[in-house]
């Protein structure tokens, strides 16, 4: 018997791709796990047919994703990456529980893994989540990341670690094999690390080409942690899905994502780089002195204006990460979209748009928009993120999140 829900007096924001879209008044039928109608004003339902929530004015909005996510690092996380490889397994994974519970209540219905610290923590959870056992997002998991010898994390600890692209072909085909979706692979240095410089290119053209070819077969992509130009330009000509950082950009950088405008997708995790050079972490011991060793404050100039370039470039971003920190907290994911409004110029829309339509496109799925045939993965919250992004950051607006048409998160400070 199908399942019918009907959001009722609702002001609809559909994330179709109008950058100026404002909600409209409107209602939303949902018939078991996905939308079955959208309509301005009010939809002629039987209310004995379906099961009505009187929204009374509350945005409805899609869903939303983050594409660099690491739900390894627990609610307490610093920066103590082989102390969390090092738990024992059952802690680790309740910790690894909390934090999917934590996204699926900050309205986050779909996120990528970008690398795991123990090995099966992604494919672990999303087994739980679809068995029902806890509550969480859709998840695209990841594995392990993967090192090129002699580069960032090739002593082995955390990640795993190929010569050349026959190793690393087999490492990937190895973790497909597991489950594993999305591969995480280091091609750049991380100016954190100093004696691993941002600049810093690891892998080849031959090493990355192998990868892709070996995840595409297994119906799964390639992602790549870089930082710098060369390493940038390197993952776009050679086919990988996800660019991380991507903090400097050179024309030769630029024309080759600009070449593959169409299937490339730049998640920077600008709001990581900003709390580090805002003096947010020196808490936990990244002093100011660390900070300028890093180079981060060149970097985080050198991206906003990168930023800018790609947005006029029309070059597809994602919203997203390394959430987790306690200088960029689990459950603060949607601070992300607050900085490509302040620093990038986007209008709230736009922002919206990298963590909602362009998340169903990079993931070949139907989620991001409140379109009929689409899953039915929404974030009801009071207030209008079309005026003010900053409303998908308190749980206290925050009134309800529906997960494949069902109620997965209902908050109780507003419906005890």
């Amino acid at each position: 018997m199908t399942e019918r829900t009907l959001l009722r007096n609702a002001r609809v924001l559909t994330c179709s791709g109008d950058p100026a879209e404002r909600p409209f008044d409107g209602d939303v039928l949902i018939e078991d796990d996905r939308i079955a109608r959208v309509a301005p004003g009010r939809l002629d339902v039987d209310p004995a047919s379906a099961r009505v929530a009187d929204l009374r004015g509350a945005t409805v909005l899609p869903g939303l994703g983050d594409a660099h996510t690491h739900i390894s690092w627990p609610l307490d996380f610093v920066f103590d990456h082989a102390g969390v490889a090092a738990a024992p397994a059952g802690a680790h994974m309740l910790d690894v529980a909390a934090v999917v519970r934590t996204f699926l209540e900050s309205g986050y219905t779909f996120i990528i893994g970008a690398g795991t610290t123990q090995p099966l923590d992604d494919l672990l959870a999303r087994d739980g989540i679809e068995r029902g056992l806890i509550p969480g997002p859709r998840i695209v998991p990841g594995g392990p990341m993967i090192a090129e010898a002699g580069g960032l994390g090739s002593e082995g600890e955390l990640m795993e670690v190929a010569a050349d692209a026959r190793q690393l072909r087999e490492i990937v085909a190895r973790q497909c094999d597991m489950g594993v979706r999305s591969l995480k692979l280091f091609i750049s240095g991380d100016g954190v690390v100093p004696e691993h410089p941002s600049e810093d290119v690891y892998m080849n053209d031959e090493m990355l080409l192998a990868a892709v070819e070996e995840a595409d077969g297994h119906g799964a992509f390639v992602t790549v942690h870089a930082r710098g130009s060369a390493s940038v330009a390197m993952a776009a000509r050679t086919g990988v899905r996800i660019i991380h950082h991507a903090c400097f950009l050179d024309d030769e950088a630029l024309g080759a994502l600009e070449a593959r405008r169409d299937d490339v997708w730049v998640c920077p995790g600008l709001h990581y780089l900003y709390a580090m050079v805002s003096g947010h972490a020196e808490p936990w011991g990244m002093t100011p002195e660390r900070i300028d060793a890093s180079g981060y404050h060149e970097e985080f100039r050198s991206q906003v204006d990168g930023l800018h370039k790609l947005k006029a470039a029309g070059i597809r971003l994602l919203s997203g990460g390394d959430f987790g920190h306690q200088w960029t907290r689990h459950g603060t994911y949607a601070a992300e979209l607050q900085r490509y409004v302040e620093l990038v110029d986007m209008t709230p829309v736009e922002a919206l748009h990298t963590a909602t339509r362009n998340m169903g496109h990079v993931a070949g799925l139907d989620i991001g928009e409140v379109r009929e045939g689409f899953l039915a993965d929404l974030v009801i919250v009071d207030g209008d993120p079309t005026e003010d992004v900053t409303v998908l950051q308190r749980p206290a607006l925050r009134r309800a999140v529906i997960k494949g048409g069902k109620f997965a998160y209902v908050n109780p400070e507003v419906h005890p």
